[in-house]
């Protein structure tokens, strides 16, 4: 009876220490994925703000780019009315003063 008690105790620490193993195993895991995890985020992190900085760049270039072209709308208006403009000193339609005027209002 004593035997069968010893290998009763002797099965019942194998298992313990086998559990034991795989809870240090699985903690082990564990740690190793949440480091992973936490890398992870880090790196999302980092291209969603690298994202955030490229986007507002092309909403600058953008508004560049409007302002210019509003820019060049204005500018060719203004050609378009000293084309129908006739000019009083000299009978033309297009006047030499109002684009010299013009260009140095504009690079004033």
């Amino acid at each position: 009876m004593y035997l069968e008690l010893e290998k009763e105790k002797n099965a019942s620490a194998t298992a313990a220490n086998e559990a034991m193993g795989m809870i240090a195993r699985l903690q082990e895991e564990k740690a190793a994925m949440l480091m992973e995890a936490r890398h992870f985020q880090q790196v999302v992190e980092q291209k969603s703000m690298h994202d955030q900085e490229a986007i507002e760049g092309l909403g600058e270039v953008i508004a560049r780019i409007e302002e210019e072209k509003r820019e060049l709308e204005e500018e060719n208006e203004f050609y378009r009315l000293i084309e129908v403009i006739p000019c009083a000193d000299r009978g033309e339609h297009t006047c030499s003063k109002h684009v010299v005027a013009y260009r140095t209002f504009l690079f004033c």
